[in-house]
């Protein structure tokens, strides 16, 4: 697992100095040999500038039919109305019958509220900027990806397949984010969540969706038989949010095939990184590369996290101090540490 400042471990070399300091003055010292050891993470700057350029280049596309237009309608698609009224019926489903109960107004939840509005206002336009730019990429240097339309098949055909496509590029999409550090640094921040609910979905750092550019692969190659209209983008994202609902829900017989609240929940186990029931809609991928642990018959609600706490968490203090957690979540992955990398 990926050491970020702070976490585990981080005094690891300056134990026996310390130990002849004044105990007052031990975790003043501490603090200080940290963030004097802290270094910038380069990949992450990486990472922001692939999706900086990819932004530019979108909005140059984009600016062919009104790129505020467009990034209106990807709002309304993926946190629109009806992606907001699915979270607040389930929230509130949620407060009835939890798997695990948190006040309403814990601080899980404000700080994902938090998070959702600067889904809505913040990420959705750079997701639809980057994927305009990346779609644009690919259709210059591999037109041959398009699918030439084929009337002769049916639409809902169509449509099915990119469905299942998209899921297939997510999966493998979120398997990189737990294998290779540089993403998991940026993939961390939606695992430190303690008191799951479906407000988690839309904790994520914004660059986390430069890996999940991956789904455009699927967009591009069906676009020519309007394979993803607008409402089935919406279905597909209510789809995925529900999983991180804070219920029991195991979708009985039916929970083989989808991913149930129950299944992705051992996802987020407070065990460390793991790298099992990746999947958003469908259980098929996980299956298939035998990475899927299904719950088990009244199988207790698990505690959720990052055991250790690697990344700053709200619960974590005695006051909330939420702005300066959400600040610090989102510049923690552009840092690290010698400590951390050991």
């Amino acid at each position: 697992m990926v050491m970020i400042p702070g976490g585990p471990g981080g005094g690891q070399g300056v134990t026996a100095t310390a130990s002849a300091q004044p105990a007052s003055t031990q975790p003043a010292r501490l603090a200080a040999r940290r963030a004097a050891r802290r270094r910038l993470y380069l990949p992450t700057f990486a990472v922001a500038l692939f999706a900086a350029w990819l932004a530019w280049n979108g909005w140059r596309v984009l600016s062919q039919y009104g790129p505020i237009s467009s990034i209106h309608s990807a709002q309304l698609e993926l946190a629109g109305p009806s992606v907001v009224g699915f979270v607040l019926v389930v929230f509130i489903i949620e407060q009835i019958r939890p798997a695990e109960r948190h006040a309403v107004l814990a601080r899980g939840h404000v700080l994902d509220m938090t998070y959702l509005l600067a889904y809505a206002l913040v990420v959705v336009p750079l997701i639809a900027l980057i994927g305009s730019g990346f779609s644009a990429a690919l259709a210059r240097v591999a037109p041959w990806l398009v699918i030439p339309r084929i009337p002769a098949v049916p639409h809902w055909l169509f449509i099915a397949a990119a469905v299942v496509a998209i899921d297939a590029v997510d999966w493998l999409a979120h398997l990189g984010n737990h294998r290779i550090n540089s993403l998991w640094r940026l993939h961390a921040v939606h695992h430190s969540q303690e008191e799951l609910s479906i407000l988690t979905t839309f904790r994520a750092h914004p660059l986390v969706h430069v890996s999940f550019l991956l789904s455009a692969l699927p967009v591009l190659a069906l676009s020519a038989n309007n394979a993803t209209p607008a409402v089935v983008l919406t279905v597909y994202a209510c789809l995925g949010a529900l999983p991180h609902a804070n219920v029991r829900w195991n979708y009985g017989k039916a929970g083989s095939l989808l991913i149930s609240p129950a299944y992705h929940r051992i996802h987020h186990s407070a065990t460390g990184r793991l790298d099992i029931n990746l999947g958003t809609v469908l259980t098929i991928w996980d299956r298939m590369s035998r990475r899927a642990v299904f719950p088990a018959p009244g199988m207790a609600a698990g505690k959720t996290g990052l055991a250790g706490r690697p990344v700053p968490v709200e619960q974590s203090a005695a006051r909330p101090r939420l702005g300066r957690i959400f600040l610090t979540q989102w510049a923690e992955p552009f840092t690290t540490s010698e400590v951390s990398d050991q």
